[in-house]
């Protein structure tokens, strides 16, 4: 005899809208999070059209760093208080594609310098914020020599002035002067007498 076997079927409940991710969304390739480094205030990578060699770019209160290459890093810095100047340099194609270069100059002591930041996202910002930073910093580091300079200078009591430097005497120009008043008139010959003596005495 056959035993009917009852198997319970579950209903699957279709979940519908995006599915929420596993992972955290990563930042956008062109910005870089400035994760771990509190003093960056501006961070971000070149978006060159090959899409090779793009370039790295921080900016901090008192440091602007690059790197720079593809089989080879060229990583530097430069004072940010040495900027004297930057501007946006931006070619037909770079403002289709949405992206620009920033032109920095740089106080050296052999002249000016110049650092291209190639093709960056929103350039204009970019330009802004090296431009703002470096006039801060231009800034306190006038203020410090300032400072500096002044602090090595003794205090001067308002109410007392400097005494007067003495002056030395030419006593080749007293003579001299002496045979001018003589001469007009001013001093006798018994007068002019006397007192040369009394010059040349102190010789």
């Amino acid at each position: 005899m056959l035993v009917p076997v009852v198997v319970e079927s579950q209903s699957v409940q279709q979940v519908t809208g995006p599915i929420p991710p596993t992972m955290p969304p990563s930042a956008p390739p062109h910005q870089v999070p400035p994760v771990g480094e509190p003093g960056v205030l501006w961070s971000a990578v070149g978006q060159p059209l090959t899409g090779i060699g793009a370039g790295r770019y921080k900016l901090t209160a008192t440091m602007l760093y690059f790197e720079r290459g593809v089989l080879s890093t060229n990583a530097q810095q430069v004072p940010i208080a040495h900027v004297v100047d930057v501007d946006l340099r931006q070619s037909l194609t770079q403002k289709a594609r949405g992206v620009g270069s920033v032109v920095v100059k740089v106080q050296r002591t052999n002249g000016l310098e110049l650092v291209v930041l190639e093709d960056l996202p929103d350039p204009r910002a970019a330009v802004a914020v090296i431009n703002q930073t470096a006039q801060a910093a231009r800034l306190v580091e006038q203020q410090r020599m300032n400072t500096h300079h002044y602090a090595g200078l003794p205090s001067l009591a308002p109410s007392m002035p400097p005494a007067p430097v003495p002056t030395a005497v030419d006593p080749i120009a007293q003579l001299r002067q002496l045979g001018e008043l003589r001469d007009a008139g001013i001093l006798t010959e018994v007068e002019f007498t006397t007192k040369k003596a009394e010059i040349l005495s102190r010789l």
